[in-house]
C-alpha cells in the first residue's frame, strides 16, 4: 500500500517536471491573432506637396496573426504591434496602400487579413469659411451678445470633399455669471462644423483660436409699430391682416430705459393680389439690437382667392346685335343715368387677365319690331368662373 502511494507521488512529480520542461525549457512556438489592429497612415505631407490630400487617415484596421515562443507570445499586448501604411505614392482618387508591421523581437508575422488598406485621395483645397460665434449663458431678461469677432472668415484646408462639408468655423463661449453691460475679450477655440453642427474631422484651420468681444446685455419687450404703404390690387379683397405688435430688444440698461417703442421700415403692399407675408425690419437706435430670443416679426396680408372688378361703359359702347335689315337702334340708359357699371366677380387669377372689352354689355334685338323695347344686358362673351352684374341691368332700345 505504501509503495502504491509512493508511485502516485512520483508520477505527479514527474508530470510537474515534464510540464516545467515543456514550458520553460523546450518553450514551443505558438500563434495568436489580434483583431482590429489600428493602421497609422503616413505620407500625407508628401501628398500635400503634390496638391493632394487623403479624405481620412483614421479608422483603418486589420486582423494580424503572429507567432513566437510561448513565453514571449503570452506577454504580447496589442499595442506592441505597430501597423502603418505609406500613402505618399498614391495618385488622385486613391488606391491601395500596403500595410507594414513592426513587431517585437522574437515575434513573427504569420498572416494579415488584408495586405493593404484602401485610401481615398482628393484634391487638396483651401477655402474661406464664415466664422460663427455661439455664446451660452443667457437667462431670463439677459442675453449673451457678440460685439465683434477679430476674424469673420477662416481658411479651411484639406481634401476637397471634406472641405465642402464645412459650413462654418464655430467658436463657442460661456458668459454664465458675467456682469451685465461689461464687455469681455475672449480667446475661443475654433471648430469646423457642417450645416447640422456636427464637427468635420480631417481638415485644418488657418486659425485654431479666434478673439471675440462679447457682453451680457439686458433684454426688454416693447411695442412695435409697422407702417403700411400702398394699396392692394384693385380687384383683390383683403380678408385679414396679421402684424406682429411687439419685439424683444437688448442693449445697455441705460439705453433700454429710454425706449418705449420701436418703429419698423414701412411695408409696401402696392398691387399685391394674393396672400403675402413680409419680414418686418425694425429700425433700432444705435447700440440697441434685436434679441436672439425675439421671434421673427412678420406682417401677413391675407387676400381672398375671389375678387371683384368694376368697369364703366357709355351707352355708345353697348353692342346691339341682330337688328332687322334697314333698321337702326338707339340706346337709352334712363333718366339721370350717364353710364353702365359692370361688377365682375370671380377668381383673382382670371380677373387679372380681364380687359373691359371682354365683358362689354350687349343687347340682342332679334325679332324685335320698331318701337321702344326694354332689353336685359348681357356680357359680349361668357368667361368661365366669372359673374357679371350690370347697373342698370337693362336698357331701352329705340328701334327705328
Amino acid at each position: 500500500m505504501n509503495q502504491k502511494r509512493i508511485d502516485i507521488i512520483v508520477s505527479i512529480i514527474l508530470a510537474i517536471l515534464l510540464w516545467f520542461y515543456v514550458i520553460n525549457i523546450a518553450n514551443p512556438p505558438v500563434q495568436t491573432t489580434f483583431r482590429d489592429q489600428p493602421v497609422t497612415i503616413n505620407g500625407s505631407e508628401a501628398l500635400a506637396e503634390k496638391g493632394l490630400a487623403p479624405v481620412t487617415t483614421e479608422g483603418y484596421t486589420v486582423n494580424v496573426t503572429v507567432s513566437g515562443p510561448r513565453n514571449v507570445v503570452n506577454k504580447l499586448k496589442a499595442e506592441d504591434i505597430v501597423l502603418s501604411a505609406d500613402i505618399s505614392a498614391l495618385p488622385a482618387g486613391g488606391g491601395t496602400a500596403a500595410v507594414n508591421a513592426s513587431l517585437p523581437s522574437g515575434i513573427t508575422l504569420v498572416d494579415m487579413q488584408t495586405p493593404g488598406v484602401e485610401v481615398v485621395v482628393d484634391e487638396l483645397v483651401t477655402v474661406s469659411k464664415p466664422v460663427e460665434v455661439v455664446l451660452s449663458g443667457s437667462s431670463s431678461g439677459k442675453e449673451a451678445t457678440v460685439l465683434s469677432s477679430r476674424l469673420t472668415q477662416v481658411e479651411v484646408s484639406g481634401a476637397e470633399s471634406l472641405v465642402a462639408q464645412v459650413a462654418s468655423v464655430r467658436v463657442s463661449g460661456d458668459l454664465s455669471g458675467a456682469e451685465v453691460d461689461k464687455a469681455m475679450d475672449l480667446m475661443l477655440a475654433a471648430t469646423p462644423v457642417d450645416e447640422t453642427g456636427k464637427v468635420v474631422t480631417g481638415v485644418k484651420l488657418a486659425h485654431d483660436v479666434i478673439g471675440v468681444s462679447a457682453v451680457m446685455y439686458q433684454t426688454k419687450t416693447v411695442p412695435l409699430d409697422v407702417p403700411v404703404e400702398g394699396r392692394i390690387w384693385e380687384g383683390a379683397v383683403l380678408k385679414d391682416t396679421v402684424i406682429g405688435k411687439a419685439i424683444v430688444i437688448k442693449g445697455p440698461a441705460s439705453r433700454l430705459s429710454q425706449i418705449s417703442g420701436i418703429t419698423s421700415k414701412p411695408i409696401d403692399i402696392e398691387g399685391i393680389y394674393e396672400t403675402t407675408t413680409y419680414e418686418v425690419e425694425p429700425v433700432l437706435p444705435a447700440g440697441v439690437f434685436e434679441a436672439d430670443s425675439s421671434e421673427p416679426v412678420q406682417a401677413r396680408f391675407e387676400i381672398d382667392t375671389s375678387g371683384q372688378l368694376t368697369f364703366k361703359f357709355k351707352a355708345s359702347e353697348v353692342t346691339v346685335k341682330n337688328i332687322g335689315e334697314g333698321h337702326t337702334a338707339d340706346v337709352e340708359l334712363g333718366e339721370g343715368v350717364s353710364e353702365i357699371s359692370a361688377r365682375v366677380t370671380g377668381p383673382v387669377t382670371t380677373l387679372r387677365t380681364l380687359a373691359s372689352g371682354d365683358i362689354a354689355p350687349m343687347a340682342d334685338a332679334e325679332g324685335r319690331a320698331e318701337g321702344d323695347v326694354t332689353m336685359t344686358l348681357r356680357p359680349s362673351q361668357t368667361i368661365d368662373g366669372l359673374t357679371v352684374e350690370y347697373t342698370p341691368a337693362s336698357i331701352t332700345l329705340k328701334i327705328k
